[in-house]
């Protein structure tokens, strides 16, 4: 009782390694969790630095493949004494599972004790131990979809707590990692944090956008300048021709435009009356000078008549 054991490092260990000279003692629970192989039939005990030993007993072989495959696989069934590659359960071998460890075949309810109704049997993903759920507490109508873990083996990741220091109606999450209160405190930091990783606007587009390839650039084209009407026509000043008085040589847009006649050209009968003043016409063109008017007084006069007296 004064032995210390190898896996737990407490006192009270009494089963050694039966291997020549090793010294290592265990308890019964810590030797499945540590790896050791065990036999029911010769209860044999040798140590994971021994058990390559193994080969030579019956008991070695894998109840599902019979052969002897990797022995640090093997895991002991403590109910029946079988032993199993972990590989051939399709099971990760932990120490928490190798510690009381049963078979499909003697695995029973750890509430009720009992095997059987294995359509209502919740396996823990950590200890592989099961458990009906019409036993728990409270019970649960279905199995759950998700990985499930038992009591023994919730800890919270955040606080560190198990169900035994929480509210029994604790309910967990992200498979069973996490409390209720934990849970409800990571929401509240996400739900604060949630503005400030929301992105940001974009700034408004530029008004000048550089245009596409595919289509002409919308540069504003110049109007073509009014050709004058009449090809030999010289400008006029006095303004627009559409704004001219009526009479003063303009014609309908229908006619043909008369070509203008130098005023030396034309027999001074011909002019037009209403000819515009000098200051209008162009400055190339001189108006013709008129002939001076002689004035012949009348040659038979009459007399003046002298009022009478």
């Amino acid at each position: 009782c004064f032995q210390k054991c190898e896996h737990c490092r407490r006192m009270g260990a009494t089963i050694p390694c039966r291997a020549a000279g090793c010294p290592r003692l265990y308890h019964f629970p810590c030797a499945a969790a540590s790896g050791c192989f065990q036999s029911m039939k010769t209860l044999w005990l040798l140590c994971p630095q021994h058990v390559a030993e193994a080969v030579q007993m019956e008991d070695a072989r894998c109840s599902v493949c019979d052969g002897l495959g990797d022995l640090r696989d093997l895991v002991f069934c403590t109910s029946c004494g079988q032993h199993y590659h972990g590989a051939c359960l399709d099971i990760t071998l932990t120490p928490r599972k190798r510690s009381g460890w049963q078979c499909p075949e003697c695995k029973v309810c750890q509430t009720c004790r009992q095997p059987g109704e294995d359509s209502m049997m919740l396996v823990c993903e950590a200890c592989d131990k099961g458990y009906h759920t019409f036993c728990m507490e409270p019970a649960i109508e279905g199995l759950p979809t998700d990985s499930w873990k038992c009591k023994n083996c919730r800890v919270c990741s955040d606080c560190g707590r198990r169900p035994s220091g929480l509210d029994p109606s604790c309910q967990w999450y992200r498979s069973y990692s996490v409390c209720e209160g934990c849970q409800q405190r990571r929401a509240m930091e996400d739900a604060c944090e949630a503005p400030a990783r929301a992105p940001q606007p974009d700034p408004p587009a530029q008004t000048l956008a550089s245009p596409d390839r595919s289509e002409p650039p919308d540069v504003p084209v110049p109007l073509p300048e009014p050709e004058p009407v009449g090809c030999d026509e010289k400008p006029q000043l006095g303004g627009d021709p559409e704004e001219a008085p009526p009479g003063d040589g303009g014609s309908p847009p229908s006619e043909p435009t008369p070509v203008e006649v130098p005023s030396s050209e034309v027999p001074p009968d011909e002019l037009p009356l209403d000819k515009p003043p000098p200051n209008e016409l162009p400055p190339d063109v001189q108006p013709p000078e008129d002939p001076p008017l002689l004035v012949q007084p009348p040659e038979d006069s009459p007399p003046l008549v002298q009022p009478p007296d």
